[in-house]
Protein backbone atom coordinates (compact mmCIF):
# COMPACT_ATOMS: atom_id res chain seq x y z
CA UNK A 1 0.00 0.00 0.00
CA UNK A 2 1.39 3.39 -0.95
CA UNK A 3 1.89 5.88 1.90
CA UNK A 4 -0.67 8.66 2.10
CA UNK A 5 0.60 11.99 0.88
CA UNK A 6 0.99 14.37 3.86
CA UNK A 7 -0.98 17.10 2.06
CA UNK A 8 -3.98 14.83 1.59
CA UNK A 9 -6.72 15.03 4.17
CA UNK A 10 -8.03 11.77 5.55
CA UNK A 11 -11.77 11.49 4.84
CA UNK A 12 -14.09 10.46 7.62
CA UNK A 13 -17.21 10.17 5.42
CA UNK A 14 -17.63 8.60 1.96
CA UNK A 15 -20.25 9.99 -0.43
CA UNK A 16 -21.16 7.95 -3.51
CA UNK A 17 -22.77 8.82 -6.80
CA UNK A 18 -24.96 5.95 -8.02
CA UNK A 19 -25.35 5.79 -11.82
CA UNK A 20 -22.01 4.97 -13.41
CA UNK A 21 -20.40 4.14 -10.06
CA UNK A 22 -22.64 1.60 -8.30
CA UNK A 23 -24.98 0.64 -11.15
CA UNK A 24 -24.21 0.56 -14.88
CA UNK A 25 -26.98 2.77 -16.31
CA UNK A 26 -26.93 3.69 -20.01
CA UNK A 27 -29.94 4.05 -22.38
CA UNK A 28 -27.82 2.27 -25.00
CA UNK A 29 -28.20 -0.92 -22.97
CA UNK A 30 -31.88 -1.01 -23.92
CA UNK A 31 -31.97 0.78 -27.25
CA UNK A 32 -29.22 -1.21 -28.92
CA UNK A 33 -31.83 -3.99 -28.97
CA UNK A 34 -34.87 -1.85 -29.79
CA UNK A 35 -33.21 0.26 -32.51
CA UNK A 36 -30.40 -1.80 -34.12
CA UNK A 37 -29.60 0.84 -36.73
CA UNK A 38 -26.84 3.05 -35.30
CA UNK A 39 -27.93 6.27 -37.06
CA UNK A 40 -31.58 5.87 -36.11
CA UNK A 41 -30.68 5.06 -32.50
CA UNK A 42 -28.36 8.07 -32.34
CA UNK A 43 -31.16 10.32 -33.61
CA UNK A 44 -33.59 8.91 -31.04
CA UNK A 45 -31.20 9.34 -28.08
CA UNK A 46 -29.98 12.73 -29.27
CA UNK A 47 -33.22 14.37 -30.35
CA UNK A 48 -36.29 12.36 -29.31
CA UNK A 49 -35.29 11.27 -25.80
CA UNK A 50 -31.98 13.05 -25.11
CA UNK A 51 -30.18 13.18 -21.77
CA UNK A 52 -31.42 16.74 -21.21
CA UNK A 53 -35.00 15.39 -21.33
CA UNK A 54 -34.14 12.62 -18.88
CA UNK A 55 -32.57 15.27 -16.63
CA UNK A 56 -35.91 17.07 -16.42
CA UNK A 57 -37.35 14.02 -14.66
CA UNK A 58 -34.23 13.81 -12.50
CA UNK A 59 -34.89 17.43 -11.57
CA UNK A 60 -38.47 16.58 -10.61
CA UNK A 61 -40.04 18.89 -13.19
CA UNK A 62 -42.45 16.23 -14.50
CA UNK A 63 -43.71 12.80 -13.60
CA UNK A 64 -42.67 10.13 -16.06
CA UNK A 65 -46.27 9.86 -17.33
CA UNK A 66 -46.30 13.59 -18.09
CA UNK A 67 -42.87 13.49 -19.67
CA UNK A 68 -43.79 10.60 -21.95
CA UNK A 69 -47.00 12.24 -23.12
CA UNK A 70 -45.20 15.52 -23.79
CA UNK A 71 -42.57 13.77 -25.89
CA UNK A 72 -45.10 11.69 -27.83
CA UNK A 73 -46.87 14.93 -28.78
CA UNK A 74 -43.61 16.15 -30.32
CA UNK A 75 -42.53 12.85 -31.91
CA UNK A 76 -45.65 10.69 -32.47
CA UNK A 77 -43.83 8.38 -34.88
CA UNK A 78 -41.60 7.26 -31.99
CA UNK A 79 -44.41 6.60 -29.50
CA UNK A 80 -43.53 2.96 -28.84
CA UNK A 81 -39.89 3.74 -28.17
CA UNK A 82 -40.70 6.77 -26.02
CA UNK A 83 -42.97 4.61 -23.88
CA UNK A 84 -40.25 1.97 -23.66
CA UNK A 85 -37.86 4.56 -22.22
CA UNK A 86 -40.22 4.66 -19.24
CA UNK A 87 -41.73 1.18 -18.96
CA UNK A 88 -38.53 -0.73 -19.80
CA UNK A 89 -36.24 1.58 -17.86
CA UNK A 90 -34.70 -1.27 -15.78
CA UNK A 91 -33.27 -2.73 -18.99
CA UNK A 92 -31.08 0.36 -19.30
CA UNK A 93 -29.18 -0.89 -16.25
CA UNK A 94 -26.74 -3.65 -17.15
CA UNK A 95 -26.53 -4.43 -13.47
CA UNK A 96 -24.58 -3.41 -10.38
CA UNK A 97 -20.93 -2.44 -10.73
CA UNK A 98 -20.09 -5.42 -8.54
CA UNK A 99 -16.52 -4.47 -7.68
CA UNK A 100 -17.64 -1.02 -6.48
CA UNK A 101 -20.40 -2.59 -4.40
CA UNK A 102 -17.75 -4.80 -2.76
CA UNK A 103 -15.70 -1.69 -1.95
CA UNK A 104 -18.79 -0.02 -0.45
CA UNK A 105 -19.45 -3.10 1.70
CA UNK A 106 -15.84 -3.16 2.92
CA UNK A 107 -16.06 0.53 3.82
CA UNK A 108 -19.22 -0.22 5.76
CA UNK A 109 -17.53 -3.11 7.56
CA UNK A 110 -14.65 -0.77 8.45
CA UNK A 111 -17.12 1.59 10.13
CA UNK A 112 -17.04 4.45 7.61
CA UNK A 113 -20.25 6.50 7.38
CA UNK A 114 -21.68 6.15 3.86
CA UNK A 115 -23.89 8.65 2.05
CA UNK A 116 -25.05 9.20 -1.53
CA UNK A 117 -25.95 12.12 -3.79
CA UNK A 118 -27.65 10.96 -6.97
CA UNK A 119 -29.31 12.53 -9.99
CA UNK A 120 -32.41 10.35 -10.17
CA UNK A 121 -36.14 10.83 -10.60
CA UNK A 122 -38.20 10.00 -7.54
CA UNK A 123 -40.03 7.24 -9.44
CA UNK A 124 -37.00 5.48 -10.90
CA UNK A 125 -35.12 5.74 -7.61
CA UNK A 126 -37.88 3.76 -5.91
CA UNK A 127 -37.68 1.18 -8.71
CA UNK A 128 -33.91 0.96 -8.38
CA UNK A 129 -33.95 0.45 -4.62
CA UNK A 130 -36.44 -2.39 -5.05
CA UNK A 131 -34.34 -4.04 -7.76
CA UNK A 132 -30.99 -3.52 -6.02
CA UNK A 133 -31.54 -3.38 -2.24
CA UNK A 134 -27.90 -2.46 -1.55
CA UNK A 135 -28.89 1.04 -2.69
CA UNK A 136 -30.78 1.36 0.60
CA UNK A 137 -27.62 0.78 2.63
CA UNK A 138 -26.60 4.39 3.24
CA UNK A 139 -26.69 6.57 6.32
CA UNK A 140 -28.36 9.24 4.20
CA UNK A 141 -29.24 9.83 0.55
CA UNK A 142 -29.99 13.03 -1.37
CA UNK A 143 -32.04 12.31 -4.52
CA UNK A 144 -32.25 15.13 -7.06
CA UNK A 145 -35.83 14.40 -8.10
CA UNK A 146 -37.01 14.75 -4.51
CA UNK A 147 -35.08 17.97 -3.91
CA UNK A 148 -35.56 19.58 -7.35
CA UNK A 149 -31.87 20.28 -7.74
CA UNK A 150 -29.24 18.50 -9.81
CA UNK A 151 -25.54 17.91 -9.56
CA UNK A 152 -23.38 19.86 -10.25
CA UNK A 153 -25.41 22.57 -8.47
CA UNK A 154 -23.36 23.29 -5.31
CA UNK A 155 -26.63 23.52 -3.37
CA UNK A 156 -27.15 19.76 -3.52
CA UNK A 157 -23.80 19.13 -1.81
CA UNK A 158 -24.54 21.76 0.82
CA UNK A 159 -27.93 20.10 1.39
CA UNK A 160 -26.31 16.75 2.16
CA UNK A 161 -24.04 18.36 4.75
CA UNK A 162 -26.78 20.47 6.34
CA UNK A 163 -29.33 17.68 6.51
CA UNK A 164 -27.00 15.10 8.01
CA UNK A 165 -24.71 17.32 10.06
CA UNK A 166 -21.60 16.66 7.99
CA UNK A 167 -18.50 18.78 7.50
CA UNK A 168 -17.72 19.12 3.79
CA UNK A 169 -13.98 18.98 4.49
CA UNK A 170 -14.37 15.50 6.03
CA UNK A 171 -16.25 14.07 3.02
CA UNK A 172 -14.81 12.24 0.04
CA UNK A 173 -17.22 12.40 -2.92
CA UNK A 174 -17.03 9.79 -5.72
CA UNK A 175 -18.57 10.43 -9.16
CA UNK A 176 -17.90 9.39 -12.76
CA UNK A 177 -18.77 12.87 -14.11
CA UNK A 178 -15.89 15.30 -13.85
CA UNK A 179 -18.17 18.34 -13.61
CA UNK A 180 -19.81 16.84 -10.52
CA UNK A 181 -16.42 16.09 -9.00
CA UNK A 182 -15.27 19.68 -9.50
CA UNK A 183 -18.49 20.98 -7.94
CA UNK A 184 -17.87 18.84 -4.86
CA UNK A 185 -14.38 20.29 -4.55
CA UNK A 186 -15.81 23.80 -4.87
CA UNK A 187 -17.82 23.30 -1.67
CA UNK A 188 -14.82 21.98 0.23
CA UNK A 189 -15.15 18.22 -0.24
CA UNK A 190 -12.39 15.89 -1.26
CA UNK A 191 -13.37 14.17 -4.50
CA UNK A 192 -12.44 11.22 -6.69
CA UNK A 193 -13.21 11.11 -10.42
CA UNK A 194 -14.38 7.51 -10.85
CA UNK A 195 -12.97 5.64 -13.84
CA UNK A 196 -13.05 2.06 -12.60
CA UNK A 197 -13.28 0.18 -9.28
CA UNK A 198 -9.58 -0.69 -9.24
CA UNK A 199 -8.53 2.95 -9.35
CA UNK A 200 -11.11 3.82 -6.68
CA UNK A 201 -9.83 1.07 -4.42
CA UNK A 202 -6.25 2.31 -4.76
CA UNK A 203 -7.28 5.88 -3.97
CA UNK A 204 -9.28 4.86 -0.92
CA UNK A 205 -6.55 2.61 0.43
CA UNK A 206 -4.05 5.44 0.05
CA UNK A 207 -6.27 8.01 1.77
CA UNK A 208 -7.80 5.81 4.46
CA UNK A 209 -4.85 3.51 5.09
CA UNK A 210 -7.09 0.46 5.33
CA UNK A 211 -7.09 -2.83 3.42
CA UNK A 212 -9.93 -3.03 0.87
CA UNK A 213 -8.66 -6.17 -0.87
CA UNK A 214 -8.59 -9.06 1.59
Amino acid sequence: MQPRSPDHRKPRVIVFDVGGVLIDWDPENLFRNLIPDDAERRFFLTHVCPRIWNNQQDLGLHTWAEAVQNRIALYPAFEAHIRAYDTRWPEMVKGPVSATVVIKDKLRAAGLPLYAITNFSREKWAVSQNLWPFLKDFDGIVVSGEEKMLKPDPAIYHLLCTRYGLEAAECLFIDDVLENVEAAKSVGMMAHHFANPENLRETLQNLLEIDLVS
